[in-house]
């Protein structure tokens, strides 16, 4: 790879000439050759030599292949030689091409000059953390909540239970879409239901039926919004949920040797919470202040790019729990831009984080190693499940060492910092 020109733009942007020399592109080239299964009469698929594929499919058969094997290596190894700090993925345009090699120029944006005020020494308060006996009381009574137990009744339903319940709903008379469903499990008060729904289903009991009149609130899918609706209600199932006592019996047999020793470990988990937001909040205080100290002038397409990762995160959340974004989108009344021009804001905080905290970085140049890159990887691979090759695919090392410089420089702040 040579870089035969570097020459700046407008808007912060900077163009490279680069090129892909003949045994880079000749090995990549055969690896297109070997891997291609194109019919050639008188051979069997991918059995024909190169020189008749050649023939018969042009000289430039294998080029495509061939660039998209060698250019993301010789883009990514061209922007370290030119110590660069590209936004985002260049535009990318090949200019020559043949079979001695060929070059392509990246359209980049660069990052924008960041001016940073004060980042070491920085002072802000921290809240010192104490615990009330009306604390570890409220702690003791989550841990026992958390330990419920479960036993079906016969009724009648009340609020806390969890009713499975076979439902039609219909609006004049008619079934609607989406409003049947067998065996569902609702728990009661929880709000999961339009309003009216649950309050009506307490009070019944397993095997009964009851028409259960309701109205659509006026912000809903607009098919339904406003309407009058009747829901067919069966109770298949009832289950009650009871808090244990906090007894010498309960504690053993939740791995505590007396219920003192519960209340003690409770009481330090609540303490060790408490105090880590306190310590987040000072953290936070921090940063804030090196952002109001920073002047830069954000980038759109920086904004854009953390748009884009925002709304990946909102949709990776509604995967998890078996929602589809369209599904979402229609239940909020909502359009995918509507949704980017609500989350807009914490883009453009986003992007300031990012160029602050990347501006320090470059300051107290950090670096990051191929050994920490790798131990990185094998302690995400083994969180995640995942193959540590899987895991550089998807994130690429250049990506991974950038995140750690970030994280490096947030605590450059914290590091340095006093609290009061």
């Amino acid at each position: 790879m040579i870089v035969k020109q570097v020459e700046k733009k407008g808007n912060n942007q900077v163009e490279l000439l680069i090129q892909v020399e003949q045994d880079a592109w000749q090995s990549a080239l055969q690896k297109a050759y070997e891997a291609q299964q194109l019919p050639v009469a008188g051979f069997e698929p991918g059995q024909a030599p190169r020189a008749a594929l050649e023939a018969q499919y042009g000289d430039d058969c294998f080029y495509q292949e061939a660039v998209n094997e060698t250019f993301p290596p010789a883009l990514v190894e061209a922007v370290r030689q030119e110590n660069l700090q590209l936004i985002a993925a260049p535009t990318l345009r090949v200019e020559t091409i043949g079979p001695e090699g060929y070059t392509f120029a990246a359209l980049a944006e660069l990052y924008p000059e960041v001016k940073l005020g004060t980042y070491k020494g920085l002072i802000a308060h921290r809240d010192a953390v104490e615990l009330s006996e009306d604390d570890t009381e409220g702690a003791v009574t989550d841990f026992l909540r958390q330990h419920k137990t479960e036993a079906a009744i016969d009724g009648p339903a009340a609020a806390g239970d969890t009713a499975v319940i076979d439902f039609e709903g219909f609006t004049d008379g008619v079934a609607f879409e989406g409003g049947k469903g067998e065996r569902y499990p609702l728990v009661l008060g929880s709000g999961s239901f339009i309003p009216g729904f649950e309050e009506q289903v307490c009070g019944m009991r397993v095997g009964e039926t009851r028409e259960i009149h309701v109205a659509f609130p006026s912000v809903y899918t607009p098919e339904l919004a406003g309407k009058d609706a009747m829901f067919r209600v069966t109770v298949q199932e009832l289950h009650r949920s009871e808090m244990p006592e906090l007894t010498e019996e309960f504690a053993r047999g939740a791995g505590f040797g007396s219920v003192s020793e519960l209340r003690q470990n409770v009481m330090m988990q609540l303490l060790e919470s408490r105090q880590q937001e306190a310590q987040d909040a000072f953290e936070d205080a921090l940063i804030e202040q090196v952002l109001d100290g920073m002047e830069v002038e954000i980038p759109e397409s920086m904004v854009q790019n953390q748009l884009d990762g925002l709304m990946r995160e909102l949709e990776g959340h509604l995967q998890s729990q078996s929602i589809g974004m369209e599904e979402y989108l229609s239940a909020m009344q909502l359009t995918r831009e509507q949704v980017r021009q609500q989350i807009h804001q914490s883009a453009e905080s986003s992007a300031r984080f990012e160029l602050a905290m990347n501006e320090i970085a470059r300051r107290e140049n950090f670096s990051v190693t191929e050994e920490e890159l790798s131990a990185r990887y094998k302690d995400m691979a083994a969180l995640y499940g995942m193959s540590e090759e899987h895991l550089r695919t998807q994130l690429p090392p250049e990506a991974l060492a950038h995140d750690l410089k970030i994280t490096r420089a947030r605590q450059a702040v914290v590091n340095t910092a006093r609290a009061v």
